[in-house]
């Protein structure tokens, strides 16, 4: 499709304005529908008013919603420990404990604390167990066949599996 320049005119100051061919091929690229509706140079003068794109853009801590452009909303609540009020960014509803910032420190260290204890058990508990002689199983047979000297057993192989045979050293050879 061959784009040619067009005349349009913006939306805010009233002026005419040139939207380019190379324009209309990015826009028909980036899948847009609509012409643009502002020239240039209102575009600019729009972009500076977001309060993303200015040196003084509002800051609310470290609680930030959408885009830094509104706090939080926070809600008051006592801490299940110790009976402090705190702010939390959430509704109590009472079923669930609400610590404050202090509690839940320690509570989540007292957690990792736990959790950490818990493994170096299990890992202790895997290794010792690795440690140990397994148990004769019943009907497990000798476990000294492998220790016979290997030139008195002739290995023959069946369509199945391996069958090791005895040898008599002393007996004749059969053709």
């Amino acid at each position: 499709m061959a784009f040619t320049d067009r005349e349009l005119t913006c939306r805010d100051c009233g002026e005419p304005f040139i939207f380019t061919a190379g324009e209309q091929e990015f826009y028909a690229t980036k899948g847009l529908q609509h012409d643009p509706v502002r020239c240039p140079s209102c575009r600019n003068q729009r972009k500076l008013l977001r309060p993303e794109d200015r040196e003084e853009t509002p800051n609310f801590g470290v609680y930030v919603s959408y885009g830094g452009r509104t706090p939080r909303q926070m809600h008051r609540a006592a801490c299940n420990q110790c009976g402090q009020s705190t702010e939390v960014p959430f509704v109590p509803r009472g079923d669930r404990p609400v610590y404050c910032s202090a509690c839940y420190s320690d509570i989540r260290e007292k957690q990792e604390a736990r959790d950490a204890a818990a493994a170096d058990d299990a890992s202790a508990r895997i290794a010792a167990a690795a440690m140990r002689r397994a148990p004769e199983l019943e009907g497990a047979g000798p476990r000294t066949a492998l220790a016979e000297p290997l030139a008195e057993l002739d290995v023959t192989r069946t369509a199945s599996k391996p069958v090791a045979v005895e040898v008599d050293p002393d007996a004749p050879e059969e053709d």
